[in-house]
């Protein structure tokens, strides 16, 4: 598999956007692509569709709402990545399957960007979460209309992929084309930022600490997308 360093080193137009559903998905699929990017010179923006407010949480809120708390992990994640570009949307969390408004925006957004490359979901969705597969079939058709923009989809190998892919939308997941060997900082960065988002209880997601995640989860995948090449995906049910 080859290395993401030199992939990044050809693209010219060095703005990278990374779009994703919803506020600790960034950290999660991509928190290690976003450093290594900075460190090439790219101007990272992060987008975020929703605020995740239909998710449980796992945390005594003190009288601040779901969308709060969110919103204040987010910018503590966002805080140890040294992201200084992100943007949080307000659309409705579990709803961009049957909804417009978001579409329209985003396909804005992205041509306000003028990004270089895009990085999210591929049509599996990873986890099979409606929001992140409507994500991804938006981004791909804003995509395919323009010219000169990279596509990355995040993809999984070994333990990662049996922890977090849900089986039963696996083989719509892309097969990885290129891997990134984060440093022992890289993920620590990564995975601090991932438990930056508290109420969300990812350590039993990921089924383990951040301090062993950083030595043992030094790894991201990513797909380069193909434009022209006819995607299949599927809804599955999905409780929210």
């Amino acid at each position: 598999m080859k290395s993401i360093d030199p992939y990044l080193d050809k693209i010219a137009n060095k703005k990278m956007l990374v779009v994703f559903p919803h506020p600790d998905d960034e950290s999660v699929m991509a928190g290690g692509i976003i450093q290594r990017a900075m460190a090439w010179g790219f101007e990272v923006t992060v987008l975020t569709l929703t605020e995740g407010n239909r998710g449980k949480i796992f945390v005594n809120g003190r009288g601040r709402s779901v969308s709060e708390i969110r919103r204040q992990e987010m910018a503590e994640a966002m805080s140890r990545l040294a992201v200084m570009d992100w943007v949080m949307w307000k659309f409705d969390d579990g709803k961009l399957r049957r909804t417009k408004k978001w579409q329209e925006r985003l396909a804005t957004f992205i041509k306000d960007t003028q990004p270089g490359v895009v990085v999210t979901y591929d049509l599996s969705g990873v986890t099979s979460h409606p929001d992140h597969i409507s994500a991804s079939l938006v981004v791909l058709r804003v995509l395919r209309k323009m010219t000169g923009v990279n596509l990355l989809w995040v993809s999984f190998e070994g333990r990662m992929k049996e922890k977090i892919v849900d089986k039963r939308t696996a083989k719509y997941l892309h097969k990885p084309t290129l891997e990134l060997n984060m440093t022992i900082f890289e993920a620590r960065r990564k995975w601090r930022a991932v438990f930056a988002h508290r109420s969300q209880a990812l350590g039993g997601f990921l089924r383990s600490s951040w301090w062993l995640l950083m030595f043992f989860a030094r790894k991201e995948w990513y797909s380069e997308a193909k434009f022209k090449a006819k995607q299949r995906y599927k809804f599955v049910p999905f409780r929210i």
